[in-house]
């Protein structure tokens, strides 16, 4: 097991902490992020869930101190951070492989969490129909 500290975009203070195994997947890790955040992310599936390595440009984790507090308020640029994707290892050499230290005081990982619920489309046309007729039938 491994003991990954985590941050909500958009939260300040947000770290918290999840253990997942090593052998496990970014979708499981999304999963175990879910369930520790229950009631924050109760509208939002484990899948929609955008997950980012906290690594700096020169490799080295996130501080979790003020500037991660205040760079979690503002409008995070993550295309400076590598986006995990659902289907990798996290025994990857460069995420949470052999070799990587966790170091102490820093986030793992950022979460971005989408920012509407999403709703399944509606199809207007059955809106509109009774018992497949047209509603210029409708009196038929």
């Amino acid at each position: 097991m491994v003991k990954l500290f985590c941050a909500i975009v958009g939260v300040a203070g947000s770290p918290f902490s999840v253990r997942v195994d090593e052998s496990d997947s970014v979708d499981d890790l999304k999963k175990a992020i879910k369930v520790e955040k229950s009631n924050d992310l109760k509208d939002v599936d484990a899948d929609k869930l955008q997950i980012f390595l906290a690594k700096t440009g020169d490799g080295a984790w996130l501080s979790d101190n003020e500037d991660l507090d205040t760079l979690l308020q503002s409008e995070i640029d993550t295309s400076s951070y590598l986006h995990l994707r659902s289907s990798w290892k996290l025994y990857k050499r460069n995420l949470f492989g052999p070799g990587v230290s966790l170091g102490e005081d820093v986030v793992h990982v950022l979460v971005v969490v989408p920012r509407t619920k999403m709703v399944p489309q509606r199809d207007v046309c059955s809106d509109n129909a009774t018992d497949g007729r047209a509603s210029g039938d409708v009196n038929e």
